[in-house]
This record gives C-alpha cells, structure tokens and sequence, in this order.
C-alpha cells in the first residue's frame, strides 16, 4: 500500500511539473529580468500595512488579555487557597496553604509531598 502511494505520488509531482513546463510556469535565464528599484511606495500600500499590523497587534492583544488566563492554572480556590509560595531549589518548592481558618507550611519536590508545620494566628 505505501508502495503504490509513493508511485501515485511521484507521477502527480512529474505530471504537474510537466504541464508547468508547458505553460511556462518557471522562469528561465532569458526570461529573468531584475530592475534595481521596485517602483514608488504609494500612500495606498501604507495604509495597508498600518491596518495589517492594527489587526495583529489587536489578535494578539486579544489572545493575551481573554484567551491565556482561561488557559493557566487557576491558584484561587473555593476553600484552599495559597497564601505564598517560595522556590528553594528547582522542582522543591514550599507553600502556605490556607484551608478555612487553619494554615499549613508544606514543601513539594517532584517525589515527595511533606507537611513541615501548622501556622497558628493570623498571616
């Protein structure tokens, strides 16, 4: 089945590039020619490329403002919430983690989870 698939496949790419020939499709060394300037940059051209880039400026604009914060994780929660969180090396990290009125220092690394200490009064 691949076999077959690679044979179509090399007689649609010869057949196209045969009937391009045909056509004149490719440009050959007499056909080439190249002028040093391109012409003048009309007033037109500019207001088009000042709206080009207004309306991708803007899709960007637009993903960073609405579409990025759906996508990121969310730290606030209904009951738990984190008060602080502190890297001491990379993938060890330690956090307050709030849960109604009680409060808990706990050091997560990429294998362990340890609850170092209960926080007693008001953070």
């Amino acid at each position: 089945m691949k076999a077959l698939f690679a044979v179509l496949s090399l007689a649609v790419l010869f057949c196209s590039r045969a009937a391009a020939v045909e056509q004149g499709f490719f440009a050959t060394a007499e056909t080439v020619t190249v002028s040093a300037s391109s012409g003048p940059v009309t007033f037109g051209y500019v207001i088009q490329l000042v709206f080009s880039l207004a309306v991708v400026f803007g899709l960007i604009f637009i993903a960073a403002k609405y579409l990025i914060p759906k996508f990121s994780p969310s730290t606030k929660g209904r009951f738990i919430q984190v008060e602080d969180k502190v890297v001491l090396e990379p993938q060890v990290t330690s956090y307050i983690i709030k849960v109604a009125d009680a409060s808990w220092l706990i050091v997560v690394s990429n294998k362990h989870i340890a609850k170092i200490d209960k926080i007693e009064g008001k953070l």
